[in-house]
Parts: C-alpha cells; sequence; structure tokens
C-alpha cells in the first residue's frame, strides 16, 4: 500500500466521528460520536424539580453509598440493589422529598467523575488531530522522495509507525467514547429506578 492510501486508510477511521460530530464546531478536540454535553444536569433526567443537594457528602451514609452506586466497576444490578436498600430505609412520606436531593447528589457525583473523564478525551481528539496532520506531511513527503534518496526507507519507515500509531489510537478513542454514554445511561437507570420508588407505598 502507498504512503498516500496507507493515509486515506487511516483517516477513514476518524471520518464518521468526525461527520457526527460537526455539530459541534465549538470544540474540534471533541473527537467522539455523541454531542458533547460539559455538564450534566438533573432535570434531563427527572420529571420535576429537584434541589440542589451541595451538603450530601456531610451525610455519612450517602458519603459511602453515592460513589459507590455511581463507580463505573459497580455492576447495574449491584448498583441498583444498594440504591433500593437505602430507599426502603426511607418512609415513604418522606421520599418526596429526600429522593429528589438523593438523585441530585448521585448528577453531582457523576458529574465530578465524567469531568476529568471528558477533559481526558478532548487532550486524545486534540492529539490525534495533530498527529492526522503528522500523519499527512510525512506521508506526502515519502511519497514525493525518490526511491534512489539514501534516506527514503527511514522516511517511509517513519510513515508506517506514525500510520499504526494513529490507528491504534483511534481504537483507543472509540473505546473512550463509550465510557461518557454509559455514565449518562446509568444516571437515567437511577432516575427511572427513584421514581418509580415516590410513588410506591
Amino acid at each position: 500500500m502507498s504512503g498516500r492510501l496507507a493515509l486515506l486508510a487511516a483517516l477513514a477511521l476518524l471520518a464518521p466521528l468526525a461527520a457526527r460530530a460537526q455539530p459541534q464546531p465549538v470544540d474540534p478536540d471533541w473527537p467522539c460520536a455523541q454531542a458533547l454535553v460539559p455538564v450534566l444536569e438533573p432535570g434531563a433526567y427527572w420529571d420535576g424539580p429537584v434541589p440542589q443537594h451541595t451538603a450530601w457528602r456531610d451525610d455519612e451514609t450517602l458519603f459511602a453509598l453515592v460513589p459507590d452506586i455511581v463507580n463505573r466497576d459497580t455492576p447495574d444490578r449491584e448498583a441498583l440493589a444498594k440504591l433500593n436498600d437505602y430507599v426502603a430505609t426511607i418512609s415513604p412520606a418522606d421520599r418526596a422529598q429526600k429522593l429528589p436531593l438523593l438523585f441530585s447528589a448521585i448528577v453531582d457525583e457523576t458529574n465530578d467523575e465524567r469531568t476529568p473523564l471528558i477533559s481526558r478525551i478532548e487532550q486524545l481528539g486534540r492529539r490525534q488531530r495533530l498527529m492526522g496532520n503528522v500523519v499527512g506531511n510525512i506521508s506526502t513527503k515519502a511519497d514525493q522522495d525518490p526511491a534512489s534518496d539514501p534516506n527514503h526507507g527511514a522516511i517511509t519507515g517513519e510513515r508506517d509507525f506514525d500510520i499504526r500509531a494513529f490507528q491504534e489510537t483511534q481504537a483507543t478513542m472509540r473505546y473512550a467514547c463509550e465510557a461518557p454514554v454509559a455514565m449518562e445511561r446509568r444516571l437515567g437507570m437511577f432516575a427511572r429506578d427513584l421514581q418509580k420508588k415516590l410513588h410506591e407505598k
């Protein structure tokens, strides 16, 4: 495969993500197919008002519970079981007040975990965009350099190395982009479960 074809093959891996990300032109470093949402808001998941619960970490039970159920290493079933065990300790008469506050705490913790993840993905996207320029430049040079040039082998070797690095990072980026989606899905799962508990007697 010529340097030009190899470059096109590598860039083709990025094209679908870049095309679908075009509605977010303000951040060219966001590489994921889904639109960038910097901060998740409770109202996007909860039917009704959700008061901000800034003091939830002062509650020893919530301080232990909320990070545990939000943690991506905690399986969904286990997280829901722990959440339901806690909700069972709240009387039905108090749930209308306490469950929205509980969900606010869950959103707060999710954002705390998600914000550095978003930053790392943006850094990865920025590096990949710059790497695409490097690959393009070295590929052009390799294609234009005569095969008789003593440096031709070194140039093509560098090109091939850069293309492999680009492709490997692209695979990593696709995996990284799944994490925010999973966190948002999980937040919706918690919201649905808690809102059902509002109406239980």
